[in-house]
This record gives structure tokens, sequence and C-alpha cells, in this order.
């Protein structure tokens, strides 16, 4: 959580880091030709990154269509996981288009007023009985 000190929105959204994300599915919907991996630059134990755009360390899944990784951000204890750290690597030809689910330790409401309304409205107009 000293990483999302300064963001007070994030503290917000994870009640000063006591929620979080438990586990999550993350579904590759296209093939990439070059690049676009999710890298895990702490896997196996390695030290945090000092650049977090460098993806050559640690553990890289490259986009395949059709296949999904479940990864784990919480220890049974919820306890953050530091290895779990990841991110998108650059796409350096074609597209990525991924879907991700997320499972939290505590319920995790989106459902603001404003989208609620917005997707209603959407419902109504786009949707067939």
């Amino acid at each position: 959580m000293r990483d999302y000190a300064g963001n007070a929105q994030m503290r917000r959204d994870t009640n000063d880091g006591n929620k979080n994300r438990l586990a999550t599915i993350f579904f590759y919907l296209t093939n990439v030709t070059e690049g676009g991996a999710t890298n895990f630059p702490r896997a196996g134990g390695l030290p945090t990154p000092y650049d977090y755009f460098d993806c050559s360390h640690g553990l890289s899944v490259y986009p395949k269509a059709g296949n999904a990784i479940i990864f784990y951000s919480l220890h049974p204890s919820l306890e953050l996981d530091p290895l779990s750290l990841h991110g998108g690597c650059d796409v350096v030809k074609g597209t990525k288009y991924a879907a991700n689910f997320w499972m939290w330790s505590e319920p995790y409401h989106f459902a603001s007023s404003k989208r609620v309304e917005t997707f209603e409205a959407f419902k109504d107009s786009h949707w067939r009985p």
C-alpha cells in the first residue's frame, strides 16, 4: 500500500489497504504479433524492478486468443503478495484486446448511481426481451 500512499482515491477504494484484489483472471481476446505480454517482474523472488516499464525481467505471458491466466494478489492471510506485482508490456505490432475479472477480498461496489443510470439506458435501447 505504500506505493499508493499519495493516491487518495486508491486509499478510499482499498479501505486504506484493508481491501484488495484477491485474484485476477485475465482473458486474452486477440493474438498480438509482437509485444503485449503481461509481465510479472518479481516472479521467482526477484527484487522490485527499478524500471516498471522494463519487461525483460521475471515472467512474461504473451497474448494468445482464447487463453487466460489467473493469479493471486493476496496470501491466504489476506496480506499483499509482493511477488504478484504485474503490468502490461507495450504492444509493438498488432492490437491487444483483453478482459479481466477481479475477485476482491471484500465486496467492491462499482454501481454508482450514474453508472446504473447509463447501463439501464443502454439496456433499454439495445437489448431485446
